[in-house]
């Protein structure tokens, strides 16, 4: 089924951070929220969790409003992965990912829950792990924790607010590969809020492009991801080019930098 933002609009203290924000994410696709600091892109993530309620607009997955179901139901459909998350107890890696399966099981897990968790704990590398508690781990290792708890929930929408941001590029590339293909198999809407324009281009099937609040443009990342679009929005000049079937894209002063620096001869 199709997850629907339909005509999403937000605002606090007085300040409108949304307006009339819409786009569709097909299930089995991983798309990615882009913008400068400021778009909305986390509110809107939070929305959709329904951390945040919004002052207009629906969002919707087949004939379901998310926001209007009981959030007991709500989390059975949506897993979020927040930048970060703290626990007022201390749990270890395996108990941390089986609140994954709380909207299913309550407190008392089944042989099932295990086998779900004991898959979710593999599939981020956290074995090594399982019996850590949160507090030791570094913070890419809670992060990874997070995104296993999320795939234990089973959900037929997936929202992460920058989860890559603290981890190393090994396991940026790791973690993205593991949404994209997860989202496929098992036919999961996906959006991920991510600042790195080329790992989005990379990996996302398409981009919605978000600035002050406003969709500016959804596509797919070679044709949204202009030198023109980009530069306007973000306030700085880029090239774009294309490597193979993905855009490439660098700051020019980045280009014009290493054109002045002369090479020394052997």
């Amino acid at each position: 089924m199709t997850l629907s933002i339909e005509h999403i609009a937000f605002s606090h203290s007085s300040t409108s951070i949304l307006h009339d924000v819409s786009f569709s994410v097909p299930n089995g696709s991983l798309l990615a929220l882009l913008g400068p600091n400021g778009a909305g892109k986390s509110t809107l993530a939070k929305i959709i969790a329904r951390i945040h309620k919004p002052s207009d607009g629906s969002i919707r997955l087949g004939d379901a409003n998310l926001l209007q179901i009981p959030r007991k139901q709500h989390a059975r459909i949506v897993s979020y992965v927040p930048q970060s998350s703290s626990v007022p107890f201390e749990l270890n890696v395996q108990e941390s990912v089986m609140m994954g399966r709380t909207p299913y099981a309550g407190l008392r897990p089944r042989n099932k829950d295990y086998v779900i968790v004991d898959a979710a704990i593999r599939a981020l590398s956290l074995e090594p792990l399982r019996k850590k508690n949160l507090s030791e781990l570094s913070g890419g290792q809670a992060q990874r924790v997070l995104i296993a708890r999320a795939l234990a929930q089973e959900p037929e929408a997936l929202i992460l607010d920058e989860p890559t941001s603290a981890l190393d590029l090994r396991y940026q590339v790791e973690t993205l590969e593991l949404v994209r293909s997860v989202s496929v198999e098992r036919r999961i809407a996906s959006i991920i809020v991510i600042h790195d324009l080329n790992m989005a281009a990379a990996y996302c099937d398409e981009v919605v492009l978000l600035d002050q609040g406003e969709v500016v443009r959804q596509g797919r990342p070679e044709t949204v991801l202009t030198a023109e679009t980009l530069s306007r929005i973000y306030g700085v000049d880029v090239e774009v080019r294309l490597r193979g079937e993905y855009p490439e894209i660098r700051p020019c002063s980045l280009i014009s930098a290493k054109r002045r620096i002369p090479v020394e001869s052997a």
